[in-house]
């Protein structure tokens, strides 16, 4: 009996392989790696290192490495079988009836996959005659280098000639309708090419073949975007576009975005300013949002601000929220109203695009934010139907301490929001403060989070101010320890890394587990205060405002 090779596949998206040891060995995280004291041979300093990312461990004591499967073989005795079934338990992911593997369709599928293969390269090279004049001026309207285009694959797809190219190669008109690369006439059974005058967008599983296609209309074909039906090799809502890309990106501490089509992960992955990842056309599922927590712990969703963009920003929550776990969750970014990722960085540049993503708002501030907009609050019954759907909301959530602490975090801001309305702060008719603080912003306070802010967009001004930033306890100063441990998180990492730059400390800070103070410091609020996004002030006057806030600060 065996497992078919795509039941394999989704039960190994479904856990991280640290997940899957830590549960034996403790496991410490270093980036993106973990590491600990090897479970396959004796020793007193760690040498076994877990890589999430490539599902990989490995041993330089001793040498052991390999997958979940594989662990879970060594670890535990079990034969193949019985680790994929251990594996699928750990997952939440039901056994199918085993039935033996049948070569016949093993064989179509290994077919599939080679035409799959041979259209992408022939999409490439029609983008290059003279039929694709039209797609190719707007890639170039869109920004798109040469080496962007290999990058991605992207091809162009003419009105006809994959069919009988395909079928000259040696592919058989069954392979191709199953590859969803051609469909049948309801008229007269004949084929037809199922992409026709469109762009190409090669959609590649995690090991980087081709499964499937996105495709762009160049005139006034509908629907504009068209994907691969499913198949034996594609599943739109347990796939998303960008993986390969993403993943390298993120191995150079980029940070991961979720975006909405495929020209915002070309061009944010193009502009080099994060990585970035989209679904098919859907709302995130189950299975994406577990693909994107494999690449990275708290990914930023970017959403439209209209209308349009709330909803579908309230719907990732509602679907987020009861797979939460450990060390797991997002942060909500806001697009200008009618402006997504790729015109914000074509329009308005990288920084600007960068300190949009930097104040992203953490779950739970999105959550509050979102629902509040549903409600009239200002209302005592509007209010009370408020409390209730969030209290609805977060009892969602599986992992049981996972849902105490945000059940506390929404219970304070309740407890805020009362305590605003009972001193006057928002009267009958008003719409209340809908973001309480989790903290009083004292004078003292923000001027500890202005130079937090400016401390981390210029970690190369930190050395001139290094003893007074050590002496200084910001947690005292501030009424909050979160300062005092994100200030010291940034000392701490420039001691190491003497040549850090702004955007690989925040970073640093998100991973480490300091996202709040970062919304904080580089919202709205402290762009006003300062007078400019903090990244974009010259040291002279970073220096300056430095030494000034720190005059400022209580003796």
């Amino acid at each position: 009996m065996a497992f078919t090779p795509d039941f394999i596949d989704d039960v190994r998206s479904r856990i991280t392989l640290s997940a899957v040891i830590g549960k034996r060995v403790k496991l410490t995280r270093k980036g993106r790696r973990h590491s600990g004291l090897c479970p396959f041979h004796n020793e007193k300093t760690p040498s076994f290192s877990v890589n999430d990312d490539e599902g990989y461990y490995y041993c330089f004591g001793c040498g052991a490495g390999g997958d979940a499967i594989s662990y879970l073989r060594e670890s535990e005795g079990l034969d193949f079988t019985e680790a994929v079934k251990r594996l699928a338990e750990m997952a939440g992911v039901p056994i199918p009836d085993q039935r033996p593997i049948d070569p016949v369709k093993q064989k179509r599928r290994q077919s599939v996959m080679e035409a799959l293969e041979a259209a992408s390269h022939f999409y490439r090279q029609q983008l290059e005659t003279d039929a694709a004049g039209a797609a190719r001026r707007y890639l170039a309207q869109r920004g798109l280098s040469a080496a962007t285009l290999a990058d991605f694959q992207i091809g162009y797809a003419p009105r006809q000639g994959l069919r009988a190219h395909l079928l000259a190669r040696g592919f058989d008109e069954e392979t191709l309708v199953t590859a969803g690369l051609c469909g049948r006439s309801d008229r007269d059974n004949s084929l037809y090419d199922y992409f026709r005058d469109r762009i190409i967008y090669p959609i590649c599983n995690r090991q980087g073949a081709v499964i499937a296609f996105g495709a762009r209309a160049m005139g006034d074909a509908m629907p504009k975007y068209l994907n691969s039906p499913d198949g034996p090799t594609f599943a739109k809502k347990a796939v998303l576009y960008g993986w390969g890309q993403a993943r390298e990106r993120v191995r150079r501490n980029l940070p991961l975005l979720v975006v909405e089509g495929y020209m915002d992960v070309i061009a944010v992955s193009a502009a080099h300013a994060g990585a970035a990842l989209a679904p098919l056309g859907t709302a995130l599922t189950e299975q994406q949002i577990a693909l994107v927590w494999k690449l990275h712990d708290e990914p930023v969703l970017c959403f439209d601000g209209d209308k349009a963009g709330q909803q579908a920003a309230l719907r990732a929550i509602e679907r987020i929220l009861p797979v939460l776990e450990p060390g797991k969750s997002v942060r909500i970014a806001v697009m200008p109203t009618g402006k997504d990722p790729d015109d914000i960085l074509a329009d308005e540049g990288v920084e600007a695009f960068k300190a949009i993503i930097a104040s992203a708002a953490s779950l739970t501030e999105a959550l509050w934010t979102q629902m509040a907009q549903q409600y009239n609050v200002g209302d005592p019954a509007g209010r009370t139907a408020f409390f209730q759907q969030l209290r609805d909301l977060v009892k969602t959530i599986s992992h049981t301490q996972t849902r105490q602490s945000y059940g506390d975090e929404i219970e304070y801001r309740i407890a805020g929001l009362r305590a605003q309305l009972r001193s006057g702060g928002a009267s009958a008719g008003r719409e209340p403060m809908m973001r309480p603080a989790r903290r009083p912003q004292t004078g003292a306070r923000m001027r500890l989070v202005a130079m937090l802010a400016l401390l981390t967009a210029h970690p190369s001004r930190i050395a001139d101010h290094y003893e007074e930033l050590s002496l200084a306890d910001f947690a005292q100063l501030g009424g909050d320890k979160r300062l005092e441990d994100a200030k010291k998180e940034i000392l701490d990492a420039v001691i190491r890394d003497a040549d850090l730059d702004g955007d690989a400390l925040r970073h640093h800070l998100q991973e480490t587990g300091h996202s709040q103070i970062l919304s904080e410091c580089f919202g709205n609020d402290m762009v006003s205060r300062l007078g400019a996004p903090p990244q974009s002030l010259a040291n002279e006057k970073v220096d300056r405002l430095i030494a000034d806030l720190m005059a400022r600060l209580p003796k």
